[in-house]
């Protein structure tokens, strides 16, 4: 596909690189000329000017592309461009900003009126994805798979933890747990090939059940997420949760827990506080410092099971999670602005960093890839690593072969398999069957070649 891009913020390079990746051309419009410098690496072709400008989008070559990717700054410079591509026949993806432009609580949606077929809230991709971490019994990153029964999770192995310089397969997982890969300084392993098992090496699993999170976990030797909370505990789960910062993500995020656990939101601005307490039922607001000892102890805040740093200020999210570790709440997570400071933040003692700009590169990239492959994909963050699910009907190429004669191209490997309801590791002579879900783990510099080979048999799309 002819892909425009506008904007080349964090957001609009990932974008565009990855989409270059799959082998798509790309043009990209921005108007700040150091990014456009920092572009000159990139294979695409690139604008100098506002993509709410018709002169800049045509020498893009808006006349001829198939998709507008518009994720600038500006909510309405992305709706104008949108607009304008729409005009040309072009399908149109936008990043808003704003709440007021898209339903209460919707991810992603259209609005038709302004000719957007896909629009996104990043603050509601990352309130999502967030509350599903918290939402499980332990504190992990994970996914959904086989339309939602079963689940695919990433831990890692932090300092101290018993499994360090075992073997993988000396792991004794409960049934319907697999390891599916080890990711290690950016590189994934097959499990029978990764060797002993090291410090902040990060275990992909495929789980039949999120009942299997909590065994999983203690096979590795790693503490529960759960521990008792005022109120008493509830049952397969984190039961308080702390809250710091007013922001939208933040406050969606109590939105999305406050009916299922104890949650407990923590600002320092007052008038972000006002706006909490009326958008929140059930949850407790106080105004003030998460950082400030005598407050944590004052408030109850030290029985938490996890507190969750999310105001503006990253470096500010880091202390709250180092300071609320020192004082016993078992786990951490903290929203980083910038994606590079993620493994720099979880080394020196954040169990989870997440970027909401990573977190929307990837859904728009999912989204774009998910149109044309035989597959869905996970993206978690931490490993950098894309669980890619395949569905076997009867007519893919390799029904009937067994699976250790299937060639993957370099830098990806099968992980495991569904079958009949139940995730396996496929022995050396086990087939091939229409209906297996196969989870395909990809490295970013296989994916395009992964996508072709199930994507395309005999020139024709293969489709779900």
């Amino acid at each position: 596909m002819y892909i425009v891009v506008a904007g080349a913020g964090h957001v609009g390079a990932e974008v565009a690189r990855a989409l270059l990746g799959e082998g798509h051309n790309v043009a990209v419009v921005e108007s700040n000329r150091k990014r456009i410098q920092e572009l000159e690496s990139l294979d695409a072709l690139v604008v100098e000017g506002s993509a709410a400008n018709p002169r800049c989008l045509a020498e893009a070559g808006i006349d001829s592309a198939n998709l507008m990717v518009a994720v600038t700054g500006s909510d309405e410079t992305n709706i104008i461009a949108c607009v304008m591509a729409k005009a040309k026949g072009c399908k149109t993806i936008a990043r808003l900003r704003s709440p007021d432009y898209m339903k209460e609580g919707a991810v992603s949606g259209r609005l038709e009126i302004f000719g957007i077929d896909l629009a996104i809230s990043q603050d509601m991709v990352t309130a999502n994805h967030i509350s599903k971490i918290l939402l499980l019994p332990s504190l992990m990153e994970s996914g959904d798979i086989a339309g939602g029964q079963s689940l695919i999770v990433e831990l890692r192995i932090g300092q101290g933890n018993p499994s360090i310089s075992r073997m993988p397969d000396s792991i004794k997982l409960p049934p319907g747990a697999v390891i599916c890969s080890v990711a290690r300084n950016s590189s994934a392993f097959e499990p029978s090939h990764a060797g002993p098992l090291q410090r902040d090496d990060r275990i992909m699993m495929v789980l039949d059940s999120r009942a299997l999170v909590r065994p999983a976990e203690e096979a590795f030797g790693m503490p529960s997420g759960s521990v008792s909370a005022v109120g008493g505990r509830m049952e397969g789960g984190i039961d308080k949760v702390v809250i710091v910062g007013a922001t939208r993500v933040a406050i969606q995020v109590a939105k999305l827990l406050e009916q299922d656990r104890i949650t407990v939101l923590v600002a320092r601005d007052p008038e972000g506080c006002a706006r909490a307490s009326e958008a929140l039922e059930k949850a407790i607001v106080i105004n003030g410092d998460a950082t400030d000892s005598n407050l944590f102890k004052d408030e109850g805040l030290d029985d938490a099971a996890v507190l969750m740093a999310a105001t503006e200020n990253s470096e500010f999210n880091m202390i709250a999670c180092l300071l609320a570790k020192k004082r016993g709440v078992p786990r951490t997570l903290s929203i980083v602005d910038e994606p590079e400071l993620r493994q720099l933040f979880e080394q020196i003692g954040v169990d989870i960093a997440l970027s909401p700009r990573k977190m929307v590169v990837d859904f728009i990239i999912q989204h774009i890839s998910g149109k044309q492959a035989s597959a869905t994909f996970t993206n978690l963050q931490g490993s950098g690593i894309t669980a890619m699910e395949i569905l076997v009907d009867g007519s893919l190429w390799m029904v009937g072969k067994e699976y250790h004669n299937i060639k993957m191209p370099r830098g990806s490997f099968i992980g495991s398999l569904i079958r009949n309801g139940k995730c396996v590791k496929p022995g050396m002579f086990d087939t091939v069957k229409p209906g297996d879900r196969i989870i395909v783990m990809v490295q970013p510099e296989a994916m395009r070649k992964v996508e072709r080979l199930f994507s395309y048999r005999h020139g024709k799309i293969m489709h779900k």
